[in-house]
């Protein structure tokens, strides 16, 4: 796999703006088109926030991994912290019909990328969750 992107950002919501620009720049040496990098940049930015918001509950000190790859035509993407744990269940979209806030940021996720799924996380890290886009 090449690798384009392993780079640990502070879990603030005012540093996702160089998450955005990181993930952007790495779509573009992957060769994604623009339909599909903006497609991953949203994708990533909602797991970003889900990590700063749930995993650490907005507290101050924290961080997260995003690592980047492609292999053949597929984007890989994982993202790696060490708040709350979190498994497969809390990647159950709500239904759209349920009117209240929260819960879309997953349906996006699943909406926007091939494949949404919490890994088994590397030593020295709580959470791992893996995205993948094909992007031929």
């Amino acid at each position: 796999m090449a690798e384009l992107l392993d780079r640990t950002f502070p879990a603030r919501t005012e540093d996702l703006s160089a998450v955005r620009a990181a993930v952007r720049e790495a779509c573009q040496r992957a060769h994604c088109t623009e339909e599909a990098s903006e497609q991953v940049v949203l994708a990533i930015n909602e797991a970003c926030m889900n990590i700063i918001k749930h995993g650490y509950g907005f507290a101050a000190g924290q961080g997260f991994t995003l690592r980047m790859g492609v292999n053949d035509d597929v984007l890989m993407v994982q993202l790696l912290d060490n708040g709350l744990p979190a498994k497969d269940e809390d990647l159950r979209p709500r239904e759209l019909h349920e009117l209240r806030p929260g819960g879309l940021g997953v349906r996006f996720m699943r909406e926007l990328m091939d494949g949404v799924a919490y890994r088994p996380a590397p030593e020295g890290y709580a959470n791992c969750l893996q995205l993948t886009k094909r992007i031929s």
